[in-house]
Formats: structure tokens, C-alpha cells, sequence
């Protein structure tokens, strides 16, 4: 039984998106056979009882309030780091190291990686969530910047995350295209592959079929990707979707709604915002759009729609990180109007709704089930650890 801590800069209870997703699922399952500790930012509108809802699972864990005006500026640390980077946690972090001695540190998303330094005679490990971050047009970081800034960040971010790769026991991707980037910025590194996964057991084919077909698309907003795809489909794709189909509706379901995604709604675009639970939303005969254009890494919304068996009509970009080698379960294409074809195509033929649907559920069960990512991730702690 080891001793994990694991750092955040955002606090994975309740996990609404992405990132958060996957550090609850692993918290949860690697709690079973170690004793998992969390440190990790939380935000001053946060409701507190998250932290009793991170308790279920870790030993102990220890909130720091993210103040941004407290930030660390340095003419060397790019800017989006330094929005993660602050005193009051390097004072905790110090704490933390001497209360809990951890057998390994977990540390996640590269804003949180000056951290590294701070931390002695302790093997730490590093995931990288999106090597998207290396090409400018792709990257997600400051956005809010001009475009000649925001070139300059880039680099800068880019150069910063090349050297600090150093610093770490081991890195680890979520894809084979993110392995084959991260070892090409830095020759040193040999990363490991432990994919995002989804939670089989709560995302589950509806048995009640509702007799209206809808499309979906989920995420949170306040990340640009989601926020960029969902306003290029609106104005390039729908329009289309709703010349074959003039009833259709779009669901845009999920947290942190922006102005320009707020502006989308119409009569048959509903924006739902936060909501209970997405599966009343993830359910057959729906279908799930993934216009993303943006980033890179595995998209949990697409994995959550396949074990739902959801048929997916995707970019390339959006399922870039999923092998769907054993079964198609999705209409794949750039163009916008073969996207919005294949949703035509998909809603009205049943027989390939069926098909896709079948593939989809059998493909997470297969590759993405958390309980055997958390295994894997387990395994190779040990494994780089000696320690059982």
C-alpha cells in the first residue's frame, strides 16, 4: 500500500469536466489499494462541502483558495502558469510533504508543474492532459490575449514545458499521438500511456427508448475548445442539419455558459447550463455531436456518450485518441458539409444507429473502463516504486 498524494489545480468534487472526471475516477479506484491524499486549488465561489465529498475516498485532503492577484510573476514562468502559482501553495505544499512523507507525487495539468521544484527526495510523475498545447492555432492558453501576445505566451509556454520535463520521475499521456509529441520536445523523456476512461457501470444504455431523436453536445464553456466547437457548428453545421430535418433540436448541455454560447440559443437550440445528471440527456435516439476543433487528449464527453450508446459524428480532432480498431462508433469528417450529412444519415437510417450504438458500448467496456485504467496506473507506480 503506497502513500500518493496527488496535486490538482482544480478540485476534482464534484467532477463536472474533463480533467476532473478523470482525477475523481482514479482518486476513487487507487484509493482501494492505497492511501491517496489531495491537495488541489479551489475556487473562492466553490461550494465548501467538496471537500467532505473528496474525503469519501482520500485519507486527508487540503484545500488552498486560488487567489489569481496573489500570483507569482516571473519574468521566466509563461503567464498561464503563473495564474497557478502562488505562495500560499508552496506553503501548504511544504506542509503536506512533511505530515503526509508520500511514497509518490502525482501531479496534474502542465500550469501546475513549477511545483516540481519544491518537492525533494520524492519520485514525482507528471500527466500531461493535451499535448495540443504545441501547435499555436490548436493550443486552448490565452485565448483572452491578442494574437500577437498570445504568440509570444505560446512560445514561451511551449520553451517552459520543454525544460521542465526534466524535473520529473516518469510522464505520462493519455494518447499515442500525445507520447509521440512529448518525446519529440524532449528527447529525455519516455512517457507512459494511461488513457482517460468512463464510468461503465453509471453510463449505460438507456432500456427505455424515447421516440424523439435530438442532438447533444456537453461540456464546460469557460474552456475554449468546447465553447469554439459549439459556436462553429451553431453557424456553419446546423443550418444544414436543419434544412433536411426542420425539427430537430440541439441540446447544449453543461457548466460555465459564455456570452457567445448564451447568444446561440433559439427556438430549437436549448441551452440547458449545469444540470443533475446528462444522462437524461445521453440517451437513445439521441445524437452526440463533437464539432471540437481544438486541443488534443481523449474528449471524456465522447466516451460518456459511446458507453451510453450514443452514436457520435465527430471531427477528427474529437476522437483523435480513442482507438476504434475492434468497431465504428462514429461519422467522422472536417467538412461541414459531410458533418452535417452524416447527421442526416444517421438519424435516418436505423439500421446504422443500431450498429454504431452496439460498437460504441462494446469499445469503453473493452478500453476504457476506469477500473482497468486505475489497475494500469497502479501497476506502473509499483512497478517504478518497488514498492507493492
Amino acid at each position: 500500500m503506497k502513500k500518493i498524494l496527488i496535486i490538482s489545480p482544480y478540485f476534482p468534487f464534484p467532477a463536472r469536466d474533463g480533467g476532473k472526471v478523470r482525477l475523481y475516477n482514479l482518486i476513487k479506484h487507487l484509493s482501494k489499494e492505497n492511501k491517496v491524499y489531495l491537495l488541489a486549488y479551489i475556487e473562492p465561489s466553490a461550494d465548501r462541502s467538496c471537500v467532505n465529498l473528496a474525503k469519501e475516498f482520500c485519507m486527508d485532503v487540503f484545500p488552498v483558495l486560488r487567489e489569481e492577484d496573489k500570483r507569482i510573476i516571473r519574468e521566466d514562468l509563461p503567464r498561464s502558469v503563473s495564474f497557478f502559482y502562488t505562495q500560499a501553495m508552496i506553503n501548504e505544499l511544504k506542509k503536506v510533504l512533511d505530515v503526509v512523507k508520500p511514497d509518490i507525487v502525482q501531479l496534474d495539468f502542465l500550469i501546475m508543474t513549477e511545483y516540481v521544484k519544491h518537492i525533494k527526495n520524492v519520485p514525482v510523475f507528471y500527466t500531461e492532459h493535451d499535448m495540443g498545447l504545441l501547435d499555436f492555432n490548436q493550443s486552448f492558453h490565452d485565448r483572452d490575449l491578442e494574437d500577437s501576445e498570445r504568440f509570444f505566451e505560446w512560445k514561451k509556454l511551449v520553451q517552459y514545458e520543454k525544460k521542465i520535463l526534466d524535473f520529473f520521475t516518469s510522464v505520462i499521456v493519455l494518447t499515442e499521438r500525445d507520447k509521440y509529441l512529448i518525446e519529440n520536445l524532449n528527447n529525455n523523456i519516455k512517457a507512459t500511456i494511461i488513457p482517460t476512461g468512463v464510468d461503465t457501470d453509471f453510463y449505460k444504455p438507456n432500456e427505455q427508448i424515447d421516440n424523439e431523436k435530438n442532438l447533444v453536445f456537453v461540456g464546460h464553456y469557460k474552456h475554449f475548445p468546447n465553447a469554439d466547437a459549439i459556436v462553429y457548428f451553431v453557424k456553419n453545421i446546423y443550418p444544414k442539419v436543419i434544412q433536411k430535418i426542420p425539427n430537430i433540436k440541439l441540446y447544449i448541455v453543461g457548466s460555465g455558459v459564455t456570452k457567445a454560447v448564451e447568444d446561440l440559443k433559439d427556438n430549437n437550440i436549448i441551452i440547458t447550463g449545469e444540470v443533475e445528471d446528462i444522462r437524461k440527456y445521453l440517451k437513445k435516439p439521441n445524437i452526440f455531436i463533437a464539432p471540437v476543433r481544438l486541443g488534443g487528449g481523449i474528449k471524456g464527453k465522447v466516451l460518456e456518450a459511446m458507453a451510453m450508446g450514443v452514436p457520435v459524428v465527430a471531427t477528427k480532432e474529437a476522437v483523435s485518441g480513442i482507438d476504434y480498431s475492434t468497431g465504428n462508433f462514429a461519422l467522422i469528417s472536417d467538412d461541414k458539409n459531410i458533418f452535417a450529412d452524416n447527421i442526416v444519415k444517421i438519424y435516418n437510417d436505423e439500421s446504422l444507429y443500431k450498429t454504431l450504438s452496439n460498437n460504441s458500448r462494446n469499445i469503453v467496456e473493452e478500453n476504457y473502463n476506469w477500473k482497468k485504467i486505475a489497475e494500469k496506473l497502479n501497476n506502473f507506480y509499483s512497478e517504478k516504486t518497488n514498492k507493492k
